[in-house]
């Protein structure tokens, strides 16, 4: 009798389910067709190019001899391109889940270089750091021959933002409460908030590894480091290029 009763409830849910996915494909599908027709050509050319950032950073790394890091910039690459992607179903709180930890495994990208023993533990699974100690890390770091406290401040404020979203602190975080959901449509405004953060999330995440990598800059690929300080405003783009 037991049994009977739950293959039943297995075939009628795995009915309903064979029903409903390709419907929310097709949701998806037009979601995206709409939000791809109210971005502009202007905002493509700038959230893609954002998107190119880390593929960039992969050629510098293998040009400067650092080819044991595929593995982070490879996910900070798939972070920043999922933000992007799920920005276009409209799967805001997701996106900016992403966008937190694209701050975190750059920060430790930083971290790990010159602390192999704790890269092999963290790929182990064998290694946390927290935030407040990686920023302090970093802060201190002899790379940098300007104070980056500020930068780091402004990092660490996203961060916190982003992570807003994850623990879902106010109803405002929620996917449920974006406009987007409510009307199932493209939302202006749901789109401005995500756009304004990802691209200060990846203006800042830029800075902190152009500013890190200063001293090599001459050794960057001349089409990768055209693209990396394209990014920047002009005082950050002297600010790089001063030791060229």
């Amino acid at each position: 009798m037991g049994r009977n009763i739950k293959e039943s409830m297995k075939n009628i849910i795995l009915t309903k389910a064979k029903e409903d996915i390709p419907l929310y494909f097709e949701d998806f599908r037009k979601f995206w067709e709409n939000a791809y027709g109210n971005i502009s050509d202007d905002d493509l050319y700038e959230i893609y190019r954002a998107t190119l950032i880390f593929k960039n950073y992969k050629i510098v790394f293998h040009s400067l001899n650092l080819k044991s890091y595929d593995l982070v910039l490879d996910e900070i690459f798939e972070d920043v391109n999922s933000s992007f992607f799920l920005s276009l179903m409209g799967l805001y709180r997701s996106a900016h889940m992403h966008l937190r930890s694209s701050i975190e495994l750059t920060l430790q990208l930083i971290y790990f270089i010159h602390h192999p023993i704790e890269f092999k533990k963290w790929k182990d699974g064998d290694f946390v750091i927290k935030h407040d100690t990686i920023t302090q890390y970093v802060v201190s770091h002899p790379n940098f021959d300007n104070d980056i406290t500020q930068l780091t401040t402004t990092i660490t404020q996203y961060w916190k933002k982003f992570s807003k979203h994850i623990h879902g602190e106010s109803p405002i975080f929620f996917q449920s409460e974006t406009d987007v959901r409510k009307t199932n449509t493209f939302s202006i405004k749901d789109y401005n908030i995500w756009k304004g953060n990802f691209m200060k999330n990846i203006y800042v995440l830029n800075k902190l590894l152009l500013l890190f990598l200063k001293n090599d800059i001459s050794r960057f690929p001349h089409k990768s480091f055209e693209m990396l300080v394209s990014l920047l405003k002009d005082d950050d783009r002297r600010l790089i290029e001063n030791n060229e």
